[in-house]
């Protein structure tokens, strides 16, 4: 038997959690879907595959203030407070798996205070894919379309409603106040998709590091950024300090290994100047540095939005094969 959730009490309970936490939730923006704090569980947006940008913005904000500095009697720093737990709904597991790469260098100490408490009050409820979207392959990655490993609830859409899998003590407690009935319904099959050979890339990686393969990939690179932008795993930021009515505001904000002169010293020599070496960065992180530091985990969940995105069509399930070519593999 499994527990089933109907639509209608799905509302009924988001509206419920809206009373004490920020809800977060894919809503349509001006012709996209975009995760955003909803006031209403009618602003939420069902809809096939994965939001255009996902949820990383609601943990890792696009521009923030970390703290402010007040110089009123002394000197005093002021860190930016959170009211709310908060609750991230409708992220796909590829998004989710997004968290967990995204909790390895943002948790390892010394942790990134500002995200840790965010993540630790924050509740993760997921929905299954039914189908996969343009440019998915989360089979390769170490994920999967139906994967609730990293959620603290899973929903998984069959006629009656949702199928709810609690997967942690934050989710059982999150979901204890909803209306379950129980059910004979069973979760449809895991939709099929293309494998890429990712297996062993980090080998492939170091033996194509230094080939002529990056330039020619770079030659279509405009340096816009959108497959950063859009990654859920991407973290480098650039930190700016404001000053305003007698106070100091230090501002976080995304930024690009992509972006000219993102690695530009202040003596002016740019150790990756040429576009190959920014364009082999991107990949060489989520391939080749990331699995080794954190032990054979991909910088990569496979949700396919560089591909859909990237207005030169770089694609990394090409890249990927490339490589293994060029390495041997």
């Amino acid at each position: 038997m499994s527990l089933v959730i109907s639509r209608e009490d799905l509302k009924t309970w988001l509206d419920s959690l809206l009373k004490e936490h920020t809800v977060y939730a894919p809503a349509a923006v001006e012709g996209v879907v975009l995760f955003r704090a909803i006031d209403s569980a009618n602003q939420v947006a069902y809809r096939p595959g994965n939001a255009t940008i996902g949820p990383k913005e609601c943990l890792f904000p696009l521009s923030h203030t970390l703290f402010t500095v007040e110089s009123k009697d002394g000197v005093s720093v002021v860190p930016a407070a959170l009211e709310r737990d908060a609750v991230i709904f409708g992220l796909r597991p590829c998004d989710a798996q997004g968290f967990a790469v995204f909790d390895l260098p943002m948790l390892e100490e010394p942790a990134d205070q500002f995200y840790k408490e965010r993540r630790e009050r924050t509740a993760l409820v997921g929905i299954a894919c039914a189908t996969a979207g343009p440019g998915c392959f989360c089979t390769s990655t170490g994920g999967g379309p139906q994967d609730p490993g990293n959620l603290d609830v899973m929903l998984t859409e069959v006629p009656e409603g949702f199928i709810v899998q609690v997967q942690t003590e934050k989710g059982r407690r999150l979901i204890q106040r909803a209306p379950l009935k129980e059910s004979s319904a069973v979760a449809p099959p895991p939709p099929e998709m293309p494998r890429v050979p990712a297996s062993d890339i980090v080998r492939a990686m170091r033996k194509a590091f230094k080939d002529q393969y990056w330039d020619r990939v770079a030659d279509r690179c405009t340096h816009c950024n959108i497959c950063s932008y859009v990654c859920p795993t991407c973290y480098c930021f650039d930190m700016r300090d404001y000053q305003q009515e007698g106070k100091v505001h230090r501002v976080r904000s995304w930024e690009s290994c992509q972006a000219p002169g993102f690695t530009k010293l202040a003596g002016g020599h740019d150790p990756r100047g040429e576009k190959g070496a920014k364009v082999r960065q991107r990949f060489a992180h989520k391939l080749f540095y990331f699995p080794q530091e954190f032990g054979g985990v991909l910088g990569c969940t496979g949700c396919g939005r560089c591909v859909r995105q990237c207005p030169v069509n770089i694609d990394i399930r090409e890249v990927i094969g490339d490589v293994q070519k060029i390495g041997g593999g």
